[in-house]
């Protein structure tokens, strides 16, 4: 009986053995998968929340972006800070074609002093820099005096030598005079057929051109002589240079004493109030322009006034362009003789765009160029816009539609408030 209760217990215990062994891979394997599928079911669930929680993050920063990309400002505030706004219609402008120019002096308004004689000056009456009126007295000259037959006594006489050189030149034709009238009598009393017809010819010519010359210089020494006796003089001793225009002195390049001549510049006057702007075209350019057209002269922000007087027709050989000439209406501005400007011409052909004063565009920190407009009553919101073209005191632009409300003054206050990210409003 013992022995038959030990064979059950050992046979019991290899029993639970087995079984053990063949199902713990089963139940480890199912543990295994349940903790995986646990596992991945927390993993998809974290996954989702925290997608959940960055688009909430995105969406507060996009309603934080918003809302320090605007201000909103009471009618007061406004006031205040002078803001003014425009409703943005669309505009019929001319295209204008720009360029790079020069200022020049305005040639027809332009004139150079010279002395009509040689002669010395005596006293200068204007300086450079000084603005004169037709008919001033610009210079005092006083004439060469001599006491002898000097170089005006004889220019006066139609003789440009002295006394000494008359005489010479004188007894210097008597004796040619004499030779050639020998020459003369010995060849023609041979008779034409002794010596060759050309022979004959010369000497009788020869004799002829002496007689002149030495008639020639008789006259001369007698008029000489006669001006000596009269006592009268060559030309007078002082004479004055007036101005034969308005304008403004931009030469005067000599000094008290100095003896000038008609070749010498003593004075440049020009007209600075109605000065040239010499643009360079290309061909095709000019062939939008007519003469008479209106230009804005952009001199350093300064807008200037004026219009097309000349176009040019010959190519320059290095860059390929016309000159086109512009005269500016610039009373009381001062511009500079070689200065370089900026020119914008308008064109024939015209087009519907949207244009803001210039004054209405700003910076922002990135660098773009932005506006203000009002999305709603005293709510206001930057905008990022793109230049289209510069026509001076307006901008075309892109980025805008007609009927938005823009700021057209004041811009730059609302940029400071916005940035500082208040408005404080002073009562007094």
């Amino acid at each position: 009986m013992k022995l038959l209760f030990k064979k059950y217990q050992k046979t019991k215990a290899c029993i639970f053995a087995i079984s053990l062994a063949f199902y713990s891979p089963l139940m480890f394997a199912e543990h295994d998968s349940h903790d995986s599928h646990d596992s991945h079911d927390s993993h998809d669930s974290h996954d989702e929340e925290h997608e959940e929680h960055e688009e909430h993050e995105e969406h507060e920063e996009h309603e934080e972006h918003e809302e320090a990309d605007n201000i909103e400002l009471t009618k007061a505030q406004i006031k205040q800070a002078g803001i003014e706004t425009m409703q943005l219609q669309p505009s019929l402008i001319s295209k204008k074609i720009t360029a790079l120019s020069v200022v020049k002096l305005n040639q027809y308004r332009t004139i150079k002093v010279s002395p009509t004689i040689t002669t010395r000056v005596e006293t200068r009456h204007v300086y450079l820099g000084d603005e004169v009126k037709k008919n001033d007295l610009l210079v005092t000259l006083h004439t060469i005096e001599s006491t002898d037959i000097s170089a005006n006594v004889l220019a006066t006489a139609d003789m440009a030598v002295s006394s000494a050189e008359l005489a010479a030149s004188i007894a210097e034709a008597k004796g040619e005079l004499t030779a050639a009238t020998v020459t003369w009598e010995r060849i023609r009393s041979l008779g034409k057929d002794a010596v060759s017809g050309k022979r004959y010819a010369e000497a009788r010519i020869s004799k002829q051109q002496a007689e002149a010359r030495l008639k020639a210089y008789g006259e001369s020494q007698s008029r000489v002589s006669q001006l000596f006796e009269s006592g009268s003089k060559p030309v007078q001793k002082h004479y004055e240079l007036r101005a034969e225009q308005d304008g403004m002195i931009i030469k005067d390049d000599f000094v008290i004493g100095q003896m000038v001549s008609p070749e010498d510049v003593l004075f440049e006057i020009s007209d600075m109030d109605h000065l040239w702007v010499e643009a360079k075209l290309k061909p095709t350019d000019v062939k939008l322009i007519k003469k008479g057209m209106q230009v804005v002269v952009d001199a350093e922000g300064r807008k200037l006034q004026g219009h097309v007087i000349n176009i040019g027709r010959v190519l320059d050989h290095k860059t390929r362009t016309l000159p086109v000439r512009i005269e500016l209406e610039m009373a009381g501005v001062i511009l500079y003789p070689g200065q370089f400007v900026k020119t914008l011409i308008n064109r024939d052909t015209k087009k519907t765009t949207i244009t803001v004063p210039a004054e209405s565009l700003l910076r922002s920190a990135d660098g773009d160029w932005i506006i203000f407009v009002e999305i709603e009553s005293g709510r206001f919101a930057s905008k990022e816009i793109e230049i289209v073209a510069d026509l001076g005191e307006q901008v075309t632009i892109k980025g805008l539609e007609a009927g938005e409300i823009f700021v057209s003054k004041g811009a730059f206050t609302l940029q400071s408030e916005l940035t500082k990210g208040g408005f404080e409003i002073h009562n007094h």
